[in-house]
């Protein structure tokens, strides 16, 4: 059974999606301007702000689309159909890359990010391969409409690779963070925002999962819907942990935590096996400030340290 939606309902809902695009483009802007004033600009900025021009081409072609006739919807649709994937990987990529901020960067950590990082860019290479390859061959469909409009779906192997993608990459982006963070000896409320901010990669996953449902199915009218939630739900995942830890410090949570540093942005703490207490700050990747006690590995507490600096 067709899933049929009025056209004008299509447009309502587009406005609505529209409108989280938008605040995750301001968020963007945010994170940016307060990265480059703290001058601690780094690898996951720069894949935020490719993910922001990417949105911003997104947000034009999306309503050139609704708005338009002839040949340019028909342009708009192509921006659109890659502009929606480059914003979610760019910003697979820079939630990725925000890993090492949160972690010391090791040399094992950094190559493990780096297979992970190529690895992404290759299932994205390989989406937009399909996509320019079906789109491109077959030209039938710009004389097709549905609600006046011309529109092309993906093929059923397309579709599962995309899924495929998608459950893959979030399932790391869930499950990295959290098993580094695991050792990690923080703040009960500190330990479960951070924890809270990467799990929320399961909300795109399960849009992502309703979109492919969308694309097998046919729904015309429901499938532009839920591709500009998964566009909009990105962009507001991949500035959550700059924008909530900002937060976090206004708002004086830091300085009700015990042996947490008010001190900078935001901060986290580790103890190490010769009782080095390292703050490393969680706007800042890589940098830490390391104080030493005497110490026959264990911490005053009488509890096992972490790792050894």
């Amino acid at each position: 059974m067709a899933l049929v939606i009025s056209w004008p309902a299509v447009v309502a809902l587009r406005a609505v999606s529209s409108g989280f695009l938008v605040l995750g483009l301001v968020l963007t802007i945010f994170r940016l301007t307060y990265r480059v004033w703290l001058r601690r600009f780094w690898v996951e900025d720069a894949w935020a702000g490719i993910a922001f021009l990417c949105g911003i081409a997104a947000l034009t072609s999306c309503w050139t689309y609704v708005d338009g006739a002839g040949e340019e919807v028909i342009i708009s649709f192509w921006v659109y159909s890659f502009a929606f994937p480059s914003v979610v990987w760019a910003v697979r990529q820079s939630i990725l890359f925000s890993i090492v901020r949160i972690v010391y960067e090791t040399q094992h950590l950094r190559h493990m990010i780096l297979g992970l990082a190529g690895l992404f860019l290759g299932l994205w290479a390989g989406l937009v391969a399909q996509k320019a390859w079906q789109y491109g061959h077959d030209t039938t469909w710009y004389h097709t409409a549905t609600t006046g409009k011309v529109h092309a779906f993906m093929t059923r192997p397309m579709v599962a690779f995309e899924l495929m993608s998608d459950c893959l990459s979030d399932t790391i982006l869930v499950a990295l963070p959290l098993r580094l963070l695991w050792s990690l000896k923080l703040p009960k409320r500190q330990k479960r925002m951070i924890f809270a901010i990467f799990s929320s990669s399961i909300i795109v996953t399960i849009i992502s999962i309703f979109r492919g449902i969308c694309q097998i199915a046919k729904y015309t009218t429901v499938l532009p819907t839920a591709t500009d939630f998964e566009t909009s739900l990105s962009l507001l995942v991949c500035n959550l942990l700059v924008v909530v830890t900002f937060l976090y410090r206004i708002f004086g949570f830091v300085g009700a935590d015990d042996e947490v540093s008010s001190d900078g942005d935001d901060y986290t703490t580790r103890t190490t096996a010769r009782e080095v207490f390292t703050t490393v700050d969680l706007d800042d990747p890589g940098s830490s400030e390391a104080t030493s006690r005497e110490s026959q590995g264990c911490n005053p507490k009488g509890e096992k340290t972490l790792d050894t600096v």
